[in-house]
């Protein structure tokens, strides 16, 4: 995608205020800091690290079984300066800011152990976008979010994950084999998840092999991502009601005219927090990075 703002973003010439401004930071239910006060800085290239591959600052957990920030089993940890996640219990990491306008750019590589039942099961997590407030309301694991699949043979599908809220997006593609597939320039239709539809909704990432098997290891030549122990980018771009996700610098998915529909009301859905998925594969991430697309200020309401 051509725009001169993420080219800003890459080449390290924003500003602090363009770039707070920009990247839309806002806590978690309460009105944006202004600039002054705002603590996120820009680091040398322009980017903001969300990790700082020291500790779990700016974050916290939420397993299944678990309260609040309550790890026992060290499901998260940082050594080495990566993120470990071990996946041994399901649940997520979530950012206690809320973000927006941004491109984050995630570098992951797989470790070795999936946990029962799935043992021989693709490796599984994924990059939650635009969570909300509430934690585990969907299939009391996952906040209300927008995700894009880290899951062997299915990286960068995009999945409606609604909570008590209806999601729904604009998306181009066609229905193929396994299912309706991400395909830029097809007709665009709209997906639903949540209120009277289904609980989720799956749209397959481009080029998804179509003889694609939920069994560990899977890595089909096609796709983007490389071979099991070599390390992949993951770019997911938040461009107001817009995500796009790109793998090693190829567009594999993009929705558009993101909406939350909650008690009547009918909104553009363009920020949230951000959350990594702990679903029993074993994963590790040697960076997790910001940088502003857009220089937009946001007051941080949903």
């Amino acid at each position: 995608m051509a725009n001169s703002n993420f080219d800003q973003g890459n080449s390290g010439i924003w500003s602090r205020r363009d770039f707070i401004s920009g990247i839309g930071v806002a806590m978690a239910g309460a009105s944006v800091l202004p600039v002054a006060e705002a603590v996120v800085q820009s680091e040398p290239g322009g980017g903001y690290p969300l990790f700082n591959g020291k500790d779990l600052s700016g974050f916290y957990t939420h397993l299944v079984g678990y309260e609040k920030n309550n790890d026992p089993k060290q499901v998260f940890s940082v050594h080495d300066g990566m993120l470990h996640i071990s996946g041994e219990v399901n649940g997520c990491i979530v950012s206690e800011r809320e973000y927006g306008n941004y491109r984050l750019v995630a570098e992951y590589k797989w470790g070795e152990r999936m946990w029962p039942p799935r043992e021989t099961q693709a490796m599984d997590c994924g990059l939650l976008m635009h969570c909300g407030n509430e934690d585990g309301v969907n299939f009391g694991l996952f906040p209300r979010s927008i995700q894009f699949q880290i899951y062997q043979g299915a990286v960068g599908d995009l999945v409606l994950l609604p909570g008590n809220e209806e999601l729904s997006a604009m998306i181009e593609g066609e229905d193929r084999a396994g299912g309706f597939q991400y395909v830029s320039g097809a007709p665009a239709q709209q997906r639903q998840a949540g209120g009277d539809g289904p609980p989720f909704d799956i749209t397959a990432h481009f080029g998804k092999d179509p003889e694609w098997k939920n069994v560990k290891g899977f890595h089909s030549p096609n796709d983007a991502t490389l071979p099991h122990d070599q390390w992949n980018t993951m770019e997911v771009i938040a461009d107001g009601d817009t995500l796009t996700c790109r793998i090693n610098g190829r567009e594999v998915n993009k929705a558009t005219n993101l909406r939350i529909v909650s008690k009547g009301t009918d909104a553009s859905l363009t920020r949230g927090r951000i959350g990594i998925q702990s679903e029993s594969g074993e994963i590790f991430f040697r960076r997790l990075e910001l940088f502003a697309s857009r220089p937009s200020f946001l007051d941080g309401r949903l």
